[in-house]
C-alpha cells in the first residue's frame, strides 16, 4: 500500500540522519501542501532532545529517494512530500479489475442484516439496513475475508401473535380494536387464508401467515434490492436442543439462575447493569435467550471467527448484555454491531409520515419503483449509520448532476464516451504513461490511489458511508480534469497517454461500483 511505501522512505531517511527507528504516521496531504505529510518530527523531538522545527528541516534535507520530487519542512514540525510524475504513473499502472483487493484470509465473517420480523413488507428502515449490510459485506470480501451474508428469520413471539390477531380482525373474526397491523396486505391475507383462520390454531396460523409474507413480500423485495443471502436462518431451529445447550453453557460459566418463576442470565457478574431474563415467567424465551443460542450456533457449530450485526436503534439496548455474554462464552471470537438510526422520507420539502401498524408507510418496493435500487442504495449510504437520515425523494428522482448518484455515474459514462470517440479516430489507449502530468491528472491519480487504504479502514470500522463521499470527491476531480484538459488532440502520443488514464479510470470505477453493489451505466 502506498502509505507504507512512503513510511519506508521516511524511516530510511530518519535512520540515516538520526540513527534511530520510528513507527511513522503518514497521511495524504491537501494538494497545496504536496502529496503526503508526516508529523515524525514531533514524535522524535523528545527522543532526540531537539526542536520539531530543526528535526523537520534536517529530515527534509536528508530525503534523497528518486520517487520524491520535493521534501519540505512545514509548520512547526511537519514534513511534506511531493512525488514525481513517474511515481504517480506507476500507481496508475497498478489499477486493474482487482484493485485494492486484500490478502486472502482464513477468517470467516458472518454479516447478519435486515432480519425484519415477517409481519409485513419491508420499510425504509429495513432498506437502509439492507444496503449498509450488503455494502459492508462487499468491502470485507474485497479486503480478503471469507464473508457469509445471513438473514435471521424471526417467526415466533409476541409480534407473530399480534399479526394473527390483526388478520383475524380484518376477516371479521376479532374485534377490530385488537388489530396491531393494518394495510392492504393484512386485508389480502384475510381473504387468502379465510378458511385457515377458522380451522387452524394460532401457532399454526402464525407459521402460515409469516411464510406467506416472507414468500410474497420480503424475499422478492430483497431480490429487488440486489441482495443475495447465503443463508436464511430460521429462529424456530433454536427450539429444543440448541436452546438447552445454551443454558448448559451459561451454567458452566456460572451465569445462570432461576428465581421468581423465570430463568436469568446473570450478566451483572460481567459488568452489565443488571441480570437479564432468558425465560419469562410464562415460559416464553426472551430475545436474549434466543440470541445466545443463535450466536453459539454461529461461533461454535459453524465456526465463524467474527459476526457483525446490522441492527436498528430500537434493538440497541440488547447489545451490551449479548456482547458481554458471548465474550465470556466464546473467548477469541468477535461480535460487533452496526447500529443504525431512523429514516424520514422527505417529499416536496415535507416529511411523509409513516407507521407500519397504522398501515401508512412507504415500502422498499415503492421506493425502488420510484428511484431504482441503485439510486436508493447510493442515497442510503450517504449518511453514517448512527445518524438520523432524511431521504430526499425529489432529489433522488432527479436525473441530473444535482443528484449525487448521477454526478458520480456521469464520469463513468463520460469515460466510455471518450474512449469510444478515440476508437473511432483510430487512437489507441495502450500508451503506458504520459511524458508529463497536468496538476488535475496528478490529483485524480492520487485520489484513486487512496482506495486501498479506505477499504482497509472500512473493513475495520464499518464506516461504509465514506464510499459515497469518496466517489463524489473523485467525480469532482474527473469533471475538473475534463473541463481543463483535452483528452483527444492532434498530438497522438499525448492523446494515447491521456486515453490510458481514461481507460484506467473506467476500470477503477468498475471496481468502485462493485464495492457499492451498483451496476455501471455506460451511456447517459
Amino acid at each position: 500500500m502506498i502509505l507504507s511505501d512512503i513510511a519506508d522512505i521516511l524511516a530510511g531517511a530518519i535512520k540515516a540522519e538520526f540513527k534511530v527507528e520510528l513507527v511513522l504516521d503518514v497521511e495524504y496531504a491537501e494538494s497545496q501542501f504536496g502529496d503526503f505529510s508526516t508529523n515524525a518530527p514531533f514524535k522524535l523531538a523528545g527522543q532526540l532532545k531537539l526542536s520539531p522545527t530543526e528535526i523537520a528541516k534536517r529530515l527534509a534535507d536528508s530525503i534523497k529517494d528518486e520517487a520524491v520530487r520535493t521534501a519540505e519542512p512545514a509548520g512547526a514540525g511537519f514534513v511534506n512530500l511531493s512525488m514525481t510524475d513517474e511515481f504517480w504513473q506507476k500507481q496508475l499502472a497498478k489499477i486493474d479489475d482487482k484493485f485494492a483487493t486484500g490478502q486472502k484470509s482464513d477468517a470467516k465473517v458472518q454479516v447478519e442484516f435486515i432480519s425484519a420480523n415477517p409481519t409485513g413488507p419491508l420499510t425504509l428502515g429495513n432498506a437502509r439496513g439492507g444496503f449498509i449490510g450488503d455494502v459492508l459485506a462487499n468491502v470485507l470480501q474485497h479486503n480478503g475475508s471469507q464473508v457469509h451474508r445471513e438473514y435471521y428469520f424471526n417467526d415466533a413471539g409476541t409480534q407473530i401473535s399480534k399479526l394473527v390477531e390483526s388478520v383475524k380482525a380484518a376477516a371479521g373474526l376479532n374485534n377490530p380494536e385488537s388489530s396491531e397491523y393494518k394495510g392492504d396486505y393484512i386485508e389480502k391475507l384475510a381473504v387468502e387464508y379465510k378458511k385457515e383462520l377458522t380451522e387452524k390454531d394460532d401457532k399454526v396460523l402464525g407459521k402460515i401467515l409469516t411464510q406467506a409474507i416472507f414468500k410474497e413480500y420480503l424475499r422478492p423485495s430483497i431480490e429487488k434490492m440486489g441482495i443475495n443471502f447465503d443463508e436464511w436462518f430460521n429462529e424456530g431451529g433454536l427450539e429444543g436442543k440448541p436452546f438447552q445447550e445454551a443454558i448448559e453453557h451459561l451454567k458452566q460459566a456460572g451465569l445462570y439462575e432461576e428465581h421468581d418463576g423465570a430463568a436469568w442470565a446473570t450478566t451483572s457478574k460481567l459488568g452489565d447493569e443488571r441480570d437479564r431474563p432468558i425465560i419469562k415467567t410464562g415460559g416464553d424465551v426472551t430475545y436474549l435467550g434466543n440470541d445466545i443460542a443463535y450466536h453459539l450456533d454461529i461461533f461454535e457449530k459453524r465456526g465463524f471467527d467474527k459476526a457483525i450485526k446490522v441492527w436498528g436503534a430500537d434493538h440497541s439496548g440488547q447489545v451490551p448484555s449479548l456482547k458481554l455474554t458471548m465474550n465470556k462464552l466464546c473467548p477469541g471470537k468477535e461480535l460487533d454491531f452496526v447500529i443504525m438510526q431512523f429514516v424520514r422520507l422527505i417529499k416536496d420539502g415535507r416529511e411523509v409520515k409513516m407507521s407500519k401498524r397504522a398501515g401508512t408507510y412507504v415500502t422498499t418496493d415503492e421506493l425502488i419503483d420510484e428511484v431504482s435500487a441503485d439510486v436508493a442504495r447510493f442515497f442510503f449510504l450517504m449518511r453514517t449509520a448512527d445518524s438520523h437520515m432524511d431521504f430526499d425523494l425529489d432529489l433522488a428522482k432527479e436525473e441530473s448532476q444535482k443528484n449525487p448518484y448521477w454526478y458520480v455515474m456521469y464520469t463513468y459514462a463520460r469515460a466510455n464516451s471518450i474512449l469510444g470517440k478515440a476508437k473511432e479516430a483510430g487512437i489507441s489507449a495502450d500508451a503506458p504513461k504520459l511524458s508529463k502530468l497536468e496538476p488535475q491528472e496528478r490529483e485524480l491519480i492520487k485520489k484513486m490511489a487512496q482506495l486501498p487504504a479506505l477499504v482497509q479502514e472500512m473493513a475495520t470500522d464499518y464506516g461504509v458511508h465514506r464510499l459515497t463521499f469518496y466517489g463524489m470527491d473523485l467525480a469532482k476531480l474527473f469533471h475538473d480534469w475534463y473541463e481543463k484538459v483535452q483528452a483527444i488532440t492532434d498530438d497522438k502520443a499525448a492523446s494515447a497517454g491521456r486515453l490510458h488514464l481514461v481507460s484506467q479510470y473506467k476500470t477503477f470505477m468498475e471496481v468502485y461500483f462493485r464495492l457499492l453493489g451498483i451496476k455501471p451505466v455506460e451511456r447517459m
